[in-house]
């Protein structure tokens, strides 16, 4: 890269050397050979392509100096880094140095590449239009970008921003809206946010209730009750019907109340199935009644089946010379 900063470094301190005392007496010569060795610095870190580091160095010593040549430099620099808008900000500010007399000539051919480098970046500046539609026009929208509101009479006025990515939020009352953009220089960019508040279906005049989903309760109750219930019921009938039968056997052998031994073990077995039989009935009912109760929540909640449709439950009674159960199906 050419060593151009080097050289207007070195005529920036002859020309500072050479004016006239009067005109120049603000910095110092120490201020100068600071100035100096910040512009020195700044040249070798952009010619590595540290421009952020470089930008530092050249501000440090326009922030000394105050000179054209030292704005033109910051300026350069913060258009190598994208920050366009505040390039273009301190060569404003440059322009508006006044010249004075006896100004050196590397002055002179600052400020002319400080206009020729402005009218380019006006040219390179991307810009971001918003659209706000189904916004109630009584309420304008208010309307910020990258955290700075815009004021209504400019909210749809193309907004020029810096190449990269942007924030932009629409609101008005409770209602937000937010919007991610990315431009690239020279990109004339527009977005459309749609404010308009989603609205509750009405029916007749009222809001529809929410239906609450279904639960599965009911579901179980219905199939473990019955099926605990017709369980219980058929081990309940055969086991008392078994111990009927071993007590009616045992009776003839039995005189009042007293048994011979050989038939006390066929009694107490009677007596057993009947306690088996007497507890079976009572799970019996109790798998009934939850049944019941299932059947009664599921009246209570929406219906998912089709039209028409209606769920059905059949329990079955399985028994058999040496088993006893149930099966079913539900649906």
């Amino acid at each position: 890269m050419p060593r151009r900063s080097h050289v207007l470094g070195a005529l920036l301190v002859g020309a500072l050397v050479t004016v006239a005392p009067r005109a120049w007496a603000d910095p110092s010569l120490s201020d100068r050979e600071t100035a100096r060795s910040l512009m020195d610095d700044g040249d070798a870190k952009r010619d590595k392509s540290d421009f952020r580091a470089a930008l530092k160095s050249y501000e440090a010593a326009d922030a000394i100096m105050h000179v054209p040549t030292t704005g033109l430099e910051v300026a350069r620099a913060q258009a190598q880094l994208g920050l366009l808008l505040e390039a273009r900000e301190t060569l404003a500010r440059v322009m508006r140095l006044p010249p004075k007399p006896g100004e050196p000539a590397p002055f002179t051919a600052a400020r002319r590449s400080t206009e020729q480098l402005n009218g380019e970046l006006a040219t390179r500046l991307p810009s971001i239009t918003v659209v706000i539609v189904n916004a109630d026009p009584a309420q304008p929208p208010q309307i910020v970008v990258d955290g700075d509101p815009i004021p209504p009479a400019a909210a749809q006025a193309p907004r020029k921003v810096n190449p990269g990515r942007h924030s932009v939020i629409a609101r008005v009352g409770s209602i937000e809206r937010k919007e991610d953009v990315v431009v690239a220089e020279r990109e004339a960019r527009t977005i459309t946010i749609d404010l308009k508040q989603p609205q509750p279906q009405v029916v007749n005049g009222t809001e529809p209730p929410r239906e609450p989903s279904p639960s599965a309760l009911p579901k179980v109750l219905i199939i473990g009750g019955f099926a605990m219930g017709a369980i219980g019921i058929g081990v309940g009938s055969v086991t008392g019907l078994i111990s009927f039968s071993k007590v009616d056997d045992v009776k003839t052998d039995c005189v009042d109340n007293r048994c011979k031994p050989s038939r006390e073990g066929d009694l107490d077995s009677a007596r057993s199935l009947g306690t088996i039989s007497t507890i079976a009935f009572i799970a019996g009912g109790v798998g009934v009644a939850a049944g019941v109760v299932g059947i009664v929540l599921s009246g209570k909640q929406p219906k998912e089946s089709a039209p028409g449709s209606s769920a059905r439950l059949t329990i079955v009674p399985d028994v058999g010379p040496t088993w006893l159960g149930a099966h079913g199906t539900f649906f």
